[in-house]
């Protein structure tokens, strides 16, 4: 019989006493509905298959009974009773096949295929829940149970030998990958036979939901942190292998990840937690994800020839087929299993432990180069991403460069060799040649995993073992090593390992071919010129390894850090078989530990009022100009950093101050040119009336200074500022910056300060800004009458000539020429601050105030100008100047040193030279576009507005009432964080994200951060 929704609805009612409104839910076999009823507590009506086995039925209900009383804390649909008091109810009618009709209450939640993003901690939750159903059903079992099912990974053989049967006609050409459909289907029977088979008889068993896909699994409500709550629907449960239930859950999770082998690792290390896998279920675990997608894309094959029209029974076939090929294309499936035991404790390549035994044994080892004379001449080189000896990031940009830098290092040593980096976070392959994609944007190979040795051109080579040649040829490209030598060492029945020799000069090649026998320490190669070698500065690059994981000719010779385990398992330390050095593994350790320590000893000795950015810290250690490494090696393109102006380390920057500083540093009461260039330099990117700089440390000792001169010239000390404004953290600055005084631990405007409203065109107090500027202008008026009342006056006015904590807001047309008409009518001083906003950064001009066509009275420019260095100025007129000259010295120590002018001149020269406000003016207009397109397609960005490249994007909850979106502005800059793009939050409300990174930053980077919103913006915390 075919039943109706009418007679669906009847059953339910007559059944269970329940009245509702049924609602179809996709199914494979069985027909589900969901009944809503009005006292809103909604169950799942399931209606089975004709002819389907009751006896089948009678287990699912028992299972979830089990599971309930197993883990009552677990969250899982209960069974509902009928009015009898039975568990399920047998209908047959008319001699027609009988159906078995049940009721289990509804579970809330989002199904996992409707969910974004699947991040690794949703990803770790899967595991943990999968776990938690794996330890209840542990003791369960029913007989029912024990049945051929072909979505079971162990029936892949019988799965298989169907395929074959179908193949004339389904489609079986070749996936955009390149890979064989057919071919990926034998490789997985072929490995399923050759690693599952042989393990059969010892892994553990037991009865499983059997089919955790993307609609079986529901996720939590909470949209910022979800986790997956609940498994649904046991119409597929079997008795099979234990290790199934991981292996399906990973098949389905891993589906759309750039990565799914991480995407993996997540779930099994949260089914690990709960419920501990054995070493043999890793060793299958791999196979049997390749089984249950070989399984599901059988079976769509099948159902599409079957049900045509039936779209839910093809809904993750080219998926399945895609990830299927992704996996074929790991080096080896080897690999996939070192990566599950590391997630899991064990030792990733479990033949490391045998290698470890051997050398316990001291064999002989022969010297592996020619050691220099005196051991004070060999001395280990520090590469690390945050070493000071390597230095500038232009230090190994470049071969000729980096020659000199490591020549340099020995020489300043008194060495002549130098040796170290196994296992070291390097900088070396953080280029756009060497990105690859990961779950969480790009990610590059930065850990070490071979020992270098640093000498001459021409140096020897020697074995240090007896060994067959495996391969010799030359390497470039991504394992960039030059002329390679790899050695096979056969040195007892359970132990062959590998070692690698990089960097060789010709004559290796020349010499050598695979099979010939080299005896221990005979003479292999010599170490080649940069001809040869790659590229490289002459050193030899040596590696043992374990497993060549099907590579042949070369190898990896760095690994990305999240898998560095993996790879240092598979690639042990090679300083045990260099004869004259071993490293000093406590140095090692104790760097790691003193990573790991950083956050605790910053809590404990540094002041509770200094702040982190982002939900995960961010451990930076290098800079390298639009971008900030950390320290596992990994760039983040930098949004928000304006104060490194011309870029993080920039070199020419670098110079200066270097140069200046070996030679003298001292205070302005000596005379010095560089203080009289660097003045002139910037005074000639001024109008002609602000003529006089003082030179000093940051931008609040600016405006600090700023405030006096008024304050002096006047002879008043009531100020005029606005809301939301910031413009320092002394005590004058603190009292004329709303932000800190109206925010948390704040006491409100001082008497002296008098605040005009916002002018924000966007959610301000008015709106129109044909006159919006006049409008807010006009509070002005009222302050002063009300201090002319009482017999004062204002000393003047401080507004930032592009508002940043306010919300990156640009000034209303005319506001700044009308406020400093109505403040210079009370002869008092208009300040400009150009902290933020300076430096050619807002494109169309090189100081923001230009924007609005005005001449302030005093100008202050903040750290952007020394580029991170400790550089502030303020320019002033000649009049503002003499007055201020009343007698009382003004002595900054510091201020105007030759070292920062040194630095400054060479910022002003850079933005010149270099085009970079130009740069700002055509990079900002290409970066606002790009976001108003992003913005007609989510709503949620409520407006984009800025000047060059000091942008800000307002989040709102509702673009008609402009409700702030301040956690969802959170969220998303801790998601731009994970993918590699730093931004922050600013605004009264928290709401906006600020854009002013450094003025080098490139076309391609902005193309990359719009790609990256586009892809944030679908993730349901931001729909709106």
């Amino acid at each position: 019989m075919q039943f109706t929704l009418e007679e669906a609805t009847l059953w339910v009612q007559d059944l269970y006493g329940v009245k509702g409104t049924l609602n179809p839910l996709p199914g494979e076999v069985d027909l589900n509905y969901r009944v809503k009823t009005p006292q809103g507590n909604d169950y799942i009506f399931k209606v089975s298959a004709p002819g389907s086995s009751p006896e089948l039925m009678d287990m699912q209900t028992a299972l979830l009974e089990h599971v309930a009383s197993s883990n009552p804390s677990l969250t899982l649909p209960r069974v509902i009773p009928l009015k009898t008091g039975e568990r399920m109810h047998v209908y047959a009618a008319n001699g027609e096949a009988s159906r078995t009709l049940r009721m289990l209450s509804w579970v809330p939640g989002r199904v996992w295929a409707e969910v974004r993003p699947h991040s690794p901690a949703l990803l770790e939750s899967l595991g943990k829940l999968c776990g938690q159903v794996s330890f209840a059903l542990k003791e369960f079992d029913h007989p029912s149970a024990h049945r051929f099912i072909k979505w079971d990974p162990l029936q892949l053989p019988k799965v298989a030998v169907e395929f074959e049967r179908l193949i004339p006609d389904v489609q079986t050409d070749k996936l955009k990958s390149g890979a064989s459909k057919i071919n990926l289907m034998e490789l997985t029977l072929d490995l399923f036979r050759s690693k599952v088979a042989p393990l059969s008889s010892s892994l553990r068993k037991s009865v499983n939901h059997n089919d955790a896909n993307d609609y079986n699994i529901l996720v939590s409500e909470d949209k910022a942190k979800p986790v997956a709550k609940c498994l649904v629907d046991y119409g597929d449960a079997v008795y099979t292998y234990t290790i199934n239930e991981l292996a399906i859950a990973i098949a389905y999770a891993a589906m759309g990840q750039k990565d799914p082998l991480s995407a993996a690792c997540e779930v099994v290390k949260g089914y690990h937690a709960v419920f501990p896998l054995e070493e043999k279920e890793c060793e299958v675990l791999f196979p049997l994800i390749l089984a249950r997608l070989a399984i599901s894309v059988y079976c769509a094959a099948e159902n599409q020839l079957a049900h045509p029209d039936n779209l839910y029974l093809q809904i993750s076939n080219s998926a399945a087929w895609d990830l299927l090929a992704w996996f074929w294309f790991l080096p080896s499936p080897e690999f996939a299993q070192y990566r599950f035991r590391e997630v899991c404790g064990f030792e990733p390549c479990a033949k490391k432990k045998i290698f470890q035994a051997w050398l316990d044994q001291k064999p002989a080892i022969f010297p592996l180069m020619i050691p220099p004379e005196s051991p004070d001449q060999l001395t280990e080189l520090d590469l690390s991403v945050g070493s000071l000896a390597l230095g500038n990031h232009r230090n190994y940009g470049e071969s000729t460069l980096f020659e000199q830098c490591v020549q340099h290092i020995l020489s300043k040593k008194g060495a002549t060799m130098g040796i170290g980096g196994y296992g070291e976070i390097r900088p070396f392959y953080s280029t756009e040649n060497y990105t690859v994609a990961g779950n969480e944007g790009p990610r590059w190979r930065t850990v070490h995993l071979g020992l270098d040795l640093w000498d001459r051109v021409g140096a020897k080579v020697f074995a240090p073992l007896p060994g067959k040649v495996e391969s010799v040829q030359y390497n470039s490209g991504l394992r960039n090593y030059g002329y390679t030598l790899i050695l096979s060492h056969a040195v007892s029945d359970e132990l062959k390992f590998y070692t690698l020799y990089g960097h060789l000069g010709k004559d290796a090649q020349e010499k050598w071919r695979p099979g010939d026998a080299v005896e221990g320490g005979a003479l292999i190669g010599h170490l080649g010129n940069a001809e040869e070698n790659g590229a490289w500065p002459p050193h030899l690059h040596f590696q043992v390894i374990m497993d060549t994981l099907g590579f042949h000719g070369d190898f990896p010779g760095v690994a990305f850090p999240e898998e560095r385990f993996t790879w240092l398992s598979i690639c042990p330390d090679p300083a045990w078989l260099c004869s004259f050095w071993k490293p000093d593994q406590t140095i090692a350790k104790e760097k790691e530990e003193k990573a790991v320590q950083i956050l605790s000893k910053r809590k404990d000795i540094l002041g509770k009022s200094l702040s982190l950015s982002y939900d995960r810290h961010l451990h930076i250690v290098r800079g390298q100009m639009q971008y900030l490494l950390d320290s596992t090696g990994r760039k983040y393109l930098d949004l928000v950093n304006n104060v490194a102006h011309v870029g993080h380390e920039n070199p020419r920057v670098v110079d200066a101050a270097q140069q200046q500083m070996a030679v003298l540093n001292t205070n302005t009461r000596y005379l010095h040119e560089e203080l009289v260039n660097f003045a002139e330099e910037l005074l000639d990117t001024f109008p002609p009336e602000l003529c006089v700089c003082h030179f000093v440390n940051s931008g609040s000792e600016a405006n600090e200074l700023a405030l006096r001169m008024a304050k002096t010239y006047t002879g008043q000390q009531d100020m005029i500022a606005l809301q939301v404004g910031y413009h320092g953290n002394t005590g004058a600055c603190i009292e004329v910056s709303s932000y800190k005084f109206d925010g948390k631990g704040g006491k409100g405007a001082p008497s002296h300060t008098h605040l005009l409203p916002l002018p924000d065109v966007y959610r301000g107090i008015y709106t129109n800004p044909t006159d919006a500027g006049n409008y807010y202008t006009s509070f002005a008026v009222s302050i002063i009458d009300s201090l002319v009342k009482k017999g004062e006056n204002i000393a003047g006015c401080i507004v930032e000539s592009v508002l940043s904590c306010g919300g990156q807001i640009v000034l209303p047309d005319h506001y700044l020429s009308e406020l400093y008409h109505i403040v210079r009518e009370q002869g008092a001083v208009c300040i400009a601050d150009e902290v933020q906003v300076g430096l050619g950064r807002v494109g169309e001009h090189f100081w923001g105030f230009q924007l609005q066509g005005v001449i302030p009275d005093i100008v202050t420019i903040g750290k952007p100008i020394g580029n991170g260095h400790p550089l502030a100025a303020v320019v002033c007129t000649r009049e503002i100047a003499d007055a201020f000259a009343n007698g009382m010295e003004y002595f900054s120590t510091f201020g105007g040193n030759p070292v920062s002018c040194a630095i400054g001149k060479q910022v002003v020269q850079i933005v010149q030279e270099e085009g970079l406000q130009t740069g700002a003016f055509h990079k900002g207009n290409f970066l606002k576009k790009g976001l108003h397109e992003l913005q007609k397609n989510y709503p949620i960005i409520g407006d984009v507005r800025g000047k060059g490249l000091f942008l800000g994007i307002e989040l709102v909850k509702n673009p008609s009432t402009k409700e702030p979106a301040a956690a969802e502005a959170t969220y998303l800059a801790n998601r731009m964080r994970s993918r590699g793009i730093l931004i922050s939050t600013d605004g009264p409300d928290y709401n906006v994200l600020k854009v002013k990174p450094p003025l080098c930053i490139e076309t391609r980077d902005l193309e990359r951060v719009l790609e990256t919103m586009d892809v944030l913006l679908k993730e349901d915390m931001l729909k709106i």
